[in-house]
């Protein structure tokens, strides 16, 4: 979890690099790309090392219906496709406010960008943030030539395609919602529930440096 600086600058590093790579950004004189959704209190990043590299990172924006946390009142998503997050916000009927969370910035670094390796491990790791945090439902803003990877991760189409902020693509914004989180876990053999990955989940979940490779 990128909960200290130098974690964070590696976050920023990793979406420069690959952005740019892929020509969806501006080089920028830091190397870095950040925008104002890292500085919020519902914002957070996962950064994997891989040869002691930082090498891949995804971040996780929750979105809180409840009028006492007004720093959780919005996420890129609900900027973007309004009237479809705020439907889908309508649609969880229990007995606490609506939770929605969102999964971008996924990216690897350019050298790492055929290992789908690091894919599954952002997820498997994302998919147990989302969980313990007890979210109704995961949302993404995906590119089209992503489309049939989330919807093997149980995402569905809701709207679009518009185009993401601070980016040079389109996206489409898909959701997976609690009713699919059992699917999920069960159908992905990279989302692993035995004891080992669960002590790693929860050190993530801490703040801790967790160890992802196998050492054979």
């Amino acid at each position: 979890m990128a909960l200290d600086e130098a974690t964070k600058a590696d976050a920023y590093s990793i979406r420069h690099a690959s952005y740019l790579s892929g020509g969806y950004i501006d080089p920028q004189p830091d190397e870095k790309f950040t925008d104002a959704d890292d500085l919020k209190a519902n914002s957070r990043s996962v950064v994997v090392y891989k040869f002691g590299r930082p090498v891949a990172s995804v971040r996780l924006c929750d979105l809180t219906y409840d009028a006492a946390l007004s720093e959780q009142d919005e996420i890129p998503a609900s900027r973007i496709f309004p009237e479809a997050v705020a439907e889908l916000a309508q649609g969880v009927s229990h007995g606490r406010p609506p939770k929605l969370t969102e999964i971008n910035r996924l990216v690897r670094h350019p050298d790492f960008a055929t290992d789908y390796e690091l894919v599954f491990i952002l997820f498997r790791f994302v998919s147990f943030l989302v969980i313990e945090g007890n979210s109704d439902m995961m949302l993404s803003c995906v590119r089209r030539n992503h489309t049939p990877f989330y919807k093997r991760m149980h995402f569905q189409y809701i709207d679009g395609p518009r185009r993401y902020a601070g980016v040079k693509f389109e996206t489409n914004l898909m959701a997976c919602k609690a009713d699919s989180y059992d699917r999920l876990m069960s159908d992905i053999p990279f989302v692993a529930t035995d004891d080992n990955s669960k002590a790693a989940y929860a050190g993530l979940l801490h703040g801790e440096t967790v160890n992802v490779f196998s050492e054979g």
